[in-house]
């Protein structure tokens, strides 16, 4: 998982595009514009990343607010499945 990826793609995209991405995705498909990963499962994670950055954007969060808050949550789940 690449964070930045994930942050351009909630600057660069409408939560509509990244629908439509992660539809395309989860169908082994490629998506409509360029998503940067290894292969469909990373870059599905970078997509539904991005869709939950940019709904917080959306609702008139700052950029680095919501990449903060949704990274954190990320961290905090990861953090917790390890335990």
């Amino acid at each position: 998982m690449k964070p930045a990826e994930a942050r351009r793609l909630a600057v660069e995209h409408t939560m509509v595009d990244l629908g439509h991405a992660a539809e395309a995705l989860a169908e082994e498909q490629d998506p409509p514009f360029r998503v940067e990963g290894e292969d469909h499962g990373e870059k599905l994670t970078h997509v539904l990343l991005a869709q939950r950055i940019r709904e917080r954007i959306d609702g008139g969060e700052d950029v680095k607010d919501a990449f903060r808050h949704v990274m954190g949550s990320v961290r905090g789940v990861l953090s917790n499945s390890s335990d």
